[in-house]
């Protein structure tokens, strides 16, 4: 604004006022500068739009593919999946554990349904849903456990959430680095300013002493008026000095760096959810990864097992079976059991019953629809075998049969069916766990026989050879039980009968060991934790190069999940001290990974967590940066900052090589920016104080600043990433890490400096080494007599003669115009070879290695030299610059090519790398957020006294409800938790019209009671500031 202000009153003056050298107003030019300077912030301002216009628009296509999810309908009879922004109201909509409600909608039918509701009421605790209870379903509430069918009533803008979102619409708050830039421009501003208010003083002071103490001269025969075109023209100066100073690129350049990698990580399989996770994933150096899925293929497949005392495996796995093994040959159409057909026709009827997927056909080809890849690789087996699983699942009726769903806690499913005249329990699970509960097992004979502690060390073994070979273990068991009328609201927990063992495979991914490598070259620790057993995880962990191929592992490098917990809540400084050398934690539950994420972060590490369920929710929140799989729950990719498209670890890495490459382009923008800076303003200021005039004008510092912040911004932000990106530079970057780096100020300090000294130069000895005497005209006043009476001289011929002395040249010619032509024309040249220099960060000396990931740079680079010339060459009197020579331009462009070799020699001092003061110093950077989530998860585990907590970390699904309702007033608590009533009031009124209007009144009132009355007694204290808000 200030410039533009100054340039309308630079083009008035001009126009209107007589110079005070000449006392003439020259209408012809003097409307040149000003319209110069709003040309050139025009320019700026256009550059800045389109990039904040491609920016919106990036963020609009990634919230776009944000939105994308499916969701199972039922239409016309037919169970059918849609993406959400397709529901319409009326749609009957499957629901179960781990889904985030897209819509509002009302309970058609289901079992155990339960949802977390605290985003909209702010309670913690778990509602469940029934016709009797709470029929209604929230959008934006999750569901936590069961399944069930649910009737869609709002959709879009017109739902909960949906009305929300509106009212929350808003630009994505600054990322860490962009504030940490912000402050950095802040206080080069301030620096630029007093700069600029010096250079001011001091061009002004010049312009009175000269007024005051004029003499003739030769120069100057004539008085100085008194005017106020120069001080216009000293404060056009200071301003432009001020907009240079100002490194309004910065935070450009990390809009473009950014935006640039977020596209080319979508193309990577990575969805950015959260901006700022880009930055943090370049100082990750710990990587909490799961097993299944991301590992490993995804693609679970029976590939060994035990039934009824028979052993059968399919070959082509690299699996050994027991003795006596009934082998089916790979490719056979048939499999092979040494077991009795009632047998596997029981095995069968188990897994069939205890699993919610479905095998549907879309778009002409088959997929698994629901439950998860464990469940789709035991209902494989059951059709591998040659059984309909949907047979056997129609043969009940549903008031027939009682599902209770798996849970990560209990780590087992039961289905109870009504057959015969009686109960017949079915039981899958964790192998270890459903062995617990066996009393019996089923015999080769189809009899039953009791299974002793010995017996079951036996079938223990089983289960350990089965996951040496890097198979998860997976038990089906059942009972019998007379039939007591209706099912048990409870999941009951009889003495069972052992049936099968399944070893169930998930193939290493090809690319993960190739990936581990990296990561430890990179300095990056990757730790797995699964669900699996220790043996089964070790395997796999040596397969990953996770762990020693082969010897014995040492003491902490692998865990159970009961072990870690026991060690956490008894012995929490040895488990402390333990963590670093953790590398597998196998038997594992969310609430230990969020236990291992906390200790970690408290150490100081940078974690990166990878998740699908919703019980691991609280661990991708509270990690550094959180994956979730595009295969998980909604609750866990709400969850998280990234969501892997491919479910692959591999993709992880890939982000981890991003976020290098997004911290060191923008590191490399700014020690070049700051180059720039430090030699533009010093060069000004002091050229300014010492010679007649400003080395540089108003116009020429805006192109400066046009051509060095913006197209340097383009240049050197988008530079893909090096094949060997995490095994060179520095390692991760620590949190508590100087935004400029040791080299870096070396960089600045040096290039800036060397800059500044020749410039002084060029001032000084400028003439005689850009030949400026040089000039072109027909006569020459200084020819001798004799040559003009003789006229021995063509007209045409061009002759060299002294400007000083010659009246014709000093006019036409203008030599000082010359000079300045050349030192503006050296200047730009510098920074254009500085360029190249910046391009490396950690001593490289090739700079011209990595062209091929640089092709913007090369484009960037070419189109200055075009702007440039243009700029010199034919807007000379815009630009205040004259038309060079040839051999000028190559004077001017060999004297900043020496930058190159100023690179050279920088890349060769020894500059020590910058180490934390303390131990601690990278726990700087965590906001009180997080620090408060380690406190939490680290005392729920009993690690700072006290019992341990069950469902550590829970309320942190949802963000961190437990504390913003201990900080809320009486008042304040009792308003939060009417507001959350009312919701659902006004979800509830949309069924008025179509619904009994006392039923929907009655309901209404009954919901609302019971949560007043709940409230209530949970804080006595608030009761009189409650019933007043009531």
């Amino acid at each position: 604004r200030l410039l533009i202000i100054a340039a309308i009153i630079s083009i008035i003056f001009g126009m209107f006022l007589p110079d005070p050298y000449t006392g003439e107003v020259n209408r012809k030019t003097g409307w040149i500068e000003g319209t110069a300077i709003l040309m050139s912030v025009t320019i700026v301002v256009m550059v800045s739009a389109v990039n904040d216009y491609n920016k919106a628009k990036k963020f609009e296509e990634m919230s776009a593919e944000q939105s994308k999810k499916d969701v199972e309908v039922m239409r016309n009879g037919v169970k059918t999946s849609v993406d959400i922004s397709e529901l319409v109201v009326g749609d009957v909509m499957f629901v179960a554990a781990g889904m985030s409600m897209a819509a509002d909608g009302v309970f058609l039918q289901g079992q155990d349904l339960k949802c977390d509701e605290s985003a909209v009421t702010g309670e913690t605790d778990i509602m469940k849903k029934s016709p009797a209870h709470d029929p209604f379903f929230i959008s934006g509430t999750n569901v936590t456990e069961g399944e069930g069918l649910v009737l869609i009533i709002n959709v879009g803008v017109n739902s909960f959430a949906g009305k929300l979102a509106m009212a929350t619409r808003g630009s994505p708050a600054d990322t860490p680095l962009q504030v940490k830039l912000g402050w950095l421009a802040e206080m080069i501003g301030k620096l630029g300013l007093a700069a600029a208010v010096l250079t001011f003083a001091v061009l002004s002071v010049k312009t009175v002493v000269s007024v005051v103490t004029w003499a003739p001269s030769p120069e100057q025969p004539d008085p100085i008026a008194w005017s106020v075109s120069p001080f216009l023209n000293h404060l056009l100066v200071s301003i432009t000095l001020v907009v240079v100073a100002i490194p309004e690129g910065l935070p450009l350049a990390v809009t473009i760096a950014l935006a640039y990698s977020m596209k080319s990580m979508m193309a990577d399989n990575c969805l950015v959810r959260v901006l700022a996770s880009c930055e943090t994933m370049g100082g990750t150096n710990t990587i909490c990864s799961d097993k299944t899925g991301t590992l490993t293929t995804n693609s679970m497949t029976v590939v060994q097992g035990w039934l009824a005392e028979d052993n059968f495996a399919f070959s082509g796995y690299g699996v050994t079976g027991g003795p006596n093994s009934a082998i089916t040959e790979s490719g056979a159409a048939t499999v092979v059991f040494h077991s009795s057909p009632e047998q596997v026709d029981l095995m069968c009827e188990a897994l069939a019953l205890n699993s919610t997927c479905d095998e549907l056909n879309q778009d002409g080809k088959m997929v698994w629809v629901g439950g998860n890849k464990t469940e789709h690789g035991l209902v494989g087996f059951v059709k591998r075998i040659g059984k309909d699983y949907k047979a056997m699942r129609n043969q009940y009726a549903a008031h027939d049969k009682r599902t209770y769903p798996f849970s990560s806690a209990k780590k087992r499913m039961t289905t109870i069916v009504r057959k015969n005249g009686k109960w017949l329990i079915f039981v899958k699970g964790a192998s270890e766990m459903v062995l617990e509960d066996c009393t019996h097992v089923l015999s080769k004979s189809g009899e039953v026989m009791p299974a002793d502690e010995d017996y079951k060390a036996g079938i223990i073994q089983v289960i350990q050879q089965m996951a040496d070979q890097g198979n998860r273990t997976m038990a089906v068991a059942y009972a019998e039980s007379s039939d007591n009328g209706a099912f048990p609201a409870e999941e009951p927990y009889p003495a069972l009968t052992l049936l099968a063992i399944t070893g169930i495979q998930d193939p290493i991914r090809v690319e993960v060991p190739d990936a581990v490598a990296s990561c430890r070259k990179a300095g990056i620790q990757v730790r797995m934790v699964t669900g699996d057993n220790k043996n089964t995880a070790v395997a796999i962990a040596r397969k990953c190069g996770l762990l020693r191929s082969n010897g014995e592992c040492e003491e902490g490098e692998v865990m159970e999940g009961a072990e870690f917990r026991k060690m956490a809540a008894e012995n929490p400084e040895r488990l402390q001290a333990l963590i670093p050398k953790l590398r597998v934690l196998a038997r594992s539950s969310p609430t230990d990974k969020l236990v291992l994420v906390a200790c970690l972060m408290d150490e100081g590490d940078i974690v990166a967590v990878t998740g699908d369920g919703t019980n691991d929710a609280p661990a991708l929140k509270l990690a550094d940066v959180g994956f979730a799989m595009k295969s998980g729950t909604d609750v866990a990719t709400g969850a998280a900052d990234m969501v892997l498209m491919d479910d692959n670890f591999s993709t992880v890495v890939r982000a981890a090589v991003w976020g290098r490459t997004v911290n060191d382009n923008i590191r490399k923008f700014l020690q070049f920016q700051l180059t720039v800076n430090v030699a533009g303003v010093l060069l000004t200021l002091i050229g300014s104080a010492i010679y007649k005039e400003e080395p540089l004008k108003a116009v020429q510092l805006l192109w400066l600043n046009l051509i060095m912040d913006t197209l340097a911004a383009l240049a050197l932000a988008t530079e893909r990433p090096a094949r060997d990106c995490l095994e060179s530079g520095q390692g991760p970057i620590s949190r508590a890490a100087p935004l400029i780096s040791n080299r870096m100020w070396v960089f600045v300090i040096t290039h800036g400096a060397f800059q500044l000294a020749v410039m002084i130069l060029l001032i000084e000895f400028g003439p005689g080494i850009f030949n400026t005497h040089r000039c072109e005209h027909e006569v020459c006043e200084l020819v001798s007599l004799e040559a003009q009476v003789n006229m021995t001289i063509p007209e045409t011929e061009t002759i060299l003669c002294d400007p000083m002395s010659c009246d014709k040249c000093s006019v036409e010619c203008k030599p000082e115009l010359v000079q300045g032509t050349c030192m503006f024309n050296t200047f730009i040249w510098f920074q254009l070879f500085n360029e190249f220099n910046a391009r490396k960060l950690y001593g490289e000396r090739n700079i011209f290695e990595g062209f091929g990931r640089s092709r913007l740079f090369c484009i960037i680079f070419f189109i200055c030299i075009g702007v440039q010339f243009l700029a010199v060459q034919v807007f000379g009197p815009v630009m205040k610059t004259t038309p060079l020579y040839f051999s000028q331009w190559v004077i001017c462009i060999s004297i900043a090519a020496m930058e190159l070799l100023v690179g050279l020699i920088v890349s060769f001092i020894q500059v020590p790398m910058w180490k934390p003061k303390t131990a601690d110093a990278n726990k700087q950077g965590l906001d009180d957020l997080k620090k408060r989530l380690i406190t939490e998860a680290k005392t729920n585990a009993g690690m700072f006294g006290g019992a341990p907590v069950g469902n550590v970390g829970q309320p942190s699904v949802t963000g961190n409800a437990n504390f913003e309702r201990q900080e809320r007033g009486p008042r304040e608590r009792w308003e939060f938790a009417i507001a959350g009533v009312m919701a659902e009031q006004r979800v509830v009124s949309t069924l008025i019209e179509t619904t009994d209007r006392r039923i929907a009144t009655s309901m209404i009132r009954k919901r609302r009671d019971s949560s007043i009355l709940s409230f209530q007694q949970r804080t006595p204290a608030a009761g009189n500031a409650g019933l007043r808000v009531v």
